[in-house]
């Protein structure tokens, strides 16, 4: 019976390591992957396109209103 429930300790001990290491892996990745800078970096050209469509969205949007004393 001693042997039976090391080899569960065993194996709960690694799937704990394995489930730290992907935790870290996945937290890396998130990280990664919203950081805009690091964005920036690996895509300099799309995040310039994707700036410049904001803009246009935002100006078309904020241009529908008349500003105060324009007829």
């Amino acid at each position: 019976m001693g042997q039976k429930s090391d080899q569960i300790v065993s194996d709960i001990d690694r799937t704990r390591e394995h489930l730290k290491s992907n935790l870290e892996e996945l937290e890396t990745r998130v990280k990664d992957v919203t950081d805009w800078r690091s964005q920036f970096r690996k895509r300099p050209g799309l995040m310039l396109v994707g700036a410049m469509v904001g803009g246009a969205l935002l100006s078309s949007m904020l241009g529908k209103h008349s500003m105060p004393g324009e007829d």
